[in-house]
């Protein structure tokens, strides 16, 4: 309860006009952008992170619960107090801190606007590219909170994509940074775990983003159809013919008048479907695409194609896609916003769904989404004041939410849970999986006054666990007398993992052996060796399945056979293990291009600490059903669990690879790869290698996609670098999905001593100097891309070792030794040195793993 006391310390903390506990104020901040209202006690509007944490110590003291809140735009109740308690109001946090160009950064409050950050970006030719259609209303705080997409997200990748860190203000006032302009911190991903959690793990006060260059060139198509069905075939054609447009938006009859008569940008008004198809980046190639495309759009009967003449007319396009939401206030005083996901070949029948469900109840539906991801918003037209309208347009919702998941969809691809999806999470998730999930928001809010009563259920009452088939397995009779063990089904792995929990047995997971074990005791080897079947590869929505002790290389061949990869390149040798590639987050240079394993990863099954068999995620591009610990496992390194099966997003292969090399010192090859990243091309690496010789380095540039665009983008290249003096530059074709930096790669792997050191992009030029004076490893790669050094050789001194630590922390990166030397202890690569955040990662630990049987 918000007593007088109280209300008198809040006023204290922040002003005492910053405190609302009036009526009236009670009554505007009761609801947001969806059906759920419930009454606050008072409101608070800290300034910064420090009155964000003062209050938030103030009101966990007094046990009264609180919510953080932007400009109440969410469509899922998430920014509503579940009873009284307090909201704190985020919005005079909402200034942009810094914009860097040079390392493709942005640092922002959360009470930005995203359309703000845009414009401001604008100028400098970068941009962010989440983009929802809410953008003009939506915070950055918001958009993190829910894991927001936007038409962009379909080639770009939602917000989680490009969030790089962020400073919190705990459930107990304690203010947290979690990553920072380096890419890949060590330890748990607590950012990944943040980003889509809506405010129920911690509160961001602010956020740093990755910036991409504004393309070179882009094409924008309006595609009119008479029919819903075949707009909807042209998405999965377009996708299946392995083009990847930067957007791929639909909207059908009723939206496209409710926005013509709103907007006036030129939409049909006698079609029964438009699609807003967008390709984007280098000029040469680009208008190939957009032909490929009217082809197949043609080829499903679309009556008509109009290509945006100029950017004006583009713009008109899409401020009628954005204002879509807005225009359907035409249609009847109120809507319902439904958001699931299906597989994109399963638009058609999910569109054919919704409208039998829609007439079955009665209702009106319009439909407006992000056609790319398959991700649907039907809006079901009704009127609040007509109860009956209320009951059955719920009914009618919860429907659709069931026929989706029916198609191997999700009830949610960026609105999130909040309230009003709160019991649909049965419909994806086993009681197993939601008490994982409880155990999650236990760890980081024991007291649970963090926006409680949003997203995870209560426990049924009076329900065990649901066990799955493959988890129906008594415990191995007996104790654990062997040094190693290699289950050849889930079923057994879940049986072997709850012995060890009886047996308080350490576990020590393993592919094919790539980490060594030596310095871990008693600890028993669980291998994965068996678990390596190919589930499912969806080649039409450009999906696989797999099981984790599955060689990377062997994935990589059943792929090709559909013309497909898994882009992943990492530094490992050809026999390691997807289980191992996703435990570690371990990738390549091209993860400037493709992104890291956590970036590809759809969704995966695992093994608790308590031995039950978790799943988390899906096999769909968008999906915030829950805390995403796909994020959180990724990058674990096994210690919260066994990894069983992961299911990724596969890309075509590339028409052509081709590298660019040339020889030079350091601060050139520094200098041209910055010059190339801060232009309009779009290398797939940027990248440096020493010869052996004194200050003389080979500079790797690579590109790889299109022929065309290939082509054109290393005649640019070869200009860039030729006007800073580079007169020679060797060009080597290599196959598709081959690994440029195999034999570099290699080497790097058989020295005792292996770092890693990630920094900001700037940093890297500086540092790896100093790195060489400090420790001269005769074996490096530099990406210029990813801010990373690698490093190997026989030894590596303490002394050293320590200096560059300190420098890489104080050029806010961070080095770690991926595999130690004789003479450094386990402490140093795993801990010793590292951040204050691993507080929290212990918390995680031991709720999930309450036995401690994973070892590190």
């Amino acid at each position: 309860m918000v007593d007088a006391q109280l209300l008198a310390r809040l006023r204290q903390l922040v002003g005492r006009q910053h405190v609302a506990a009036g009526e009236t104020d009670a009554e505007v901040y009761s609801y947001d952008g969806s059906l759920a209202s419930a009454r606050p006690e008072a409101v608070v509007f800290p300034a910064d992170t420090a009155q964000t944490a003062a209050v938030v110590r103030a009101l966990a003291a007094a046990g009264v619960p609180f919510v953080p809140r932007g400009f109440g735009t969410n469509l899922s109740g998430g920014s509503v107090t579940a009873a009284g308690g307090v909201v704190l109001s985020l919005a005079r946090l909402n200034r942009i801190l810094a914009l860097d160009k040079g390392n493709r950064l942005a640092i922002a409050q959360p009470g930005v606007t995203n359309l703000e950050l845009q414009n401001a970006l604008a100028p400098l030719g970068y941009y962010y590219a989440p983009d929802p259609a809410s953008q003009k209303v939506a915070t950055l705080g918001g958009n993190l909170g829910e894991n927001s997409g936007g038409p962009h997200c379909l080639k770009y990748g939602v917000t989680t994509n490009h969030v790089l860190g962020m400073t919190a203000v705990m459930p107990d006032g304690e203010v947290q940074a979690f990553g920072g302009p380096a890419l890949d911190p060590p330890g748990l991903d607590l950012r990944g775990l943040m980003v889509g959690s809506e405010g129920t793990l911690g509160i961001v006060t602010e956020v740093t983003v990755r910036l991409l260059p504004k393309p070179e060139s882009v094409v924008t198509l309006l595609v009119v159809y008479d029919d819903l069905a075949s707009a909807a075939q042209t998405v999965s054609d377009i996708i299946a013919a392995g083009i990847v447009p930067a957007t791929l938006e639909m909207m059908d009859a009723p939206v496209l008048e409710a926005v013509e008569k709103s907007v006036k940008c030129g939409y049909p008004l006698d079609a029964a479907a438009v699609l807003i198809i967008e390709v984007d980046g280098p000029a040469a190639g680009l208008d190939g695409q957009a032909q490929r495309i009217m082809a197949l759009c043609e080829r499903n009967g679309c009556r008509d194609v109009r290509r945006a003449k100029d950017a004006a007319e583009r713009d008109l396009l899409w401020a009628g896609r954005r204002g879509a939401f807005g225009a359907v206030a035409r249609l009847a005083p109120n809507y319902l916003v439904n958001d699931c996901t299906v597989p994109r070949s399963k638009l058609p029948e999910a569109l054919a769904r919704v409208g039998e469900i829609a007439r079955k109840h009665d209702l009106l539906v319009g439909n407006v989404f992000h056609a790319g991801d398959g991700n649907l918003h039907p809006l079901l037209l009704f009127d609040s004041r007509d109860e009956d309208q209320v009951g059955r347009v719920e009914q009618a919702g919860w429907e659709i939410m069931e026929a989706c998941v029916a198609l191997g969809g999700t009830i949610s691809g960026e609105h999130g849970i909040g309230t009003e999806k709160r019991k649909a999470m049965r419909m994806v998730c086993s009681e197993d999986d939601l008490e994982f999930q409880r155990a999650v928001k236990r760890a980081l809010d024991p007291k649970n006054l963090l926006n409680p009563g949003k997203i995870v259920p209560a426990p049924a009452t009076g329900e065990a666990g649901s066990a799955r088939v493959s988890d129906r397995a008594a415990a191995t009779t007996g104790s654990l007398q062997t040094a190693e063990f290699t289950p050849a089904t889930v079923a057994e792995a879940c049986a072997l993992i709850r012995q060890a929990c009886q047996d308080r047995a350490a576990l020590f997971i393993q592919g094919n052996g790539r980490r060594a074990a030596s310095s871990l005791g008693n600890a028993i080897r669980l291998r994965t060796t068996r678990l390596s079947a190919l589930v499912e590869h969806d080649h039409v929505n450009q999906v696989v399945t797999a099981q984790a002790g599955m060689p990377l290389a062997d994935l990589q061949a059943a792929l090709a056979a559909h013309n497909q990869w898994l882009p992943l390149r990492p530094p490992l040798n050809d026999r390691c293990t997807l289980g191992g590639v996703a435990a570690l987050n371990v990738c390549g240079p091209d993860r400037l291009r493709y992104g890291a394993p956590r970036d590809l990863l759809l969704g995966l099954k695992f093994v608790s600490g308590t031995g039950k068999l978790i799943v988390a995620g899906g096999r769909v591009v968008k999906n915030v059903t829950g805390y995403d610990l796909t994020r959180l496992l990724c990058g674990s390194a096994g210690t919260l669990g066994l990894l069983t099966e992961l299911t990724f997003r596969t890309l075509p292969l590339p028409e052509q690879s081709v590298a660019l090399q040339a020889r030079g010192p350091w601060e050139a090859c520094a200098a041209a790869a910055a010059a190339l990243l801060d232009s309009t091309l779009d290398p797939t690496y940027l990248a440096a290698t020493p010869t052996g010789t004194e200050d003389d380095w080979r500079l790797h540039v690579g590109y790889e996609g299109f022929a065309e665009m290939v082509e054109a983008q290393l005649s640019r290249t070869r200009s860039r670098l030729a006007e800073r003096g580079w007169s020679r530059l060797d060009r080597r074709t290599y196959a598709p999905g081959e690994n440029a930096f195999a034999t570099v790669f290699a080497r790097l792997q058989s020295a005792p001593a292996l770092l890693r050191v990630d920094a900001p992009l700037d940093a890297l030029c500086g540092f790896v100097p100093q790195a060489q004076a400090l420790w001269p490893a005769p074996d490096m790669l530099a990406d210029f891309g990813c801010g990373r050094l690698l490093a190997a050789a026989a030894s590596l001194p303490e002394e050293a070792w320590c200096a560059l630590h300190r420098i890489a922390a104080d050029a806010n990166g961070h080095a770690v030794l991926e595999r130690a030397p004789a003479n450094l202890s386990d402490g140093y690569r795993m801990g010793e040195l590292f951040q204050p955040e691993w507080r929290l990662a212990r918390a995680l630990k031991a709720q999930l793993d309450p036995d401690n049987i994973f070892a590190a």
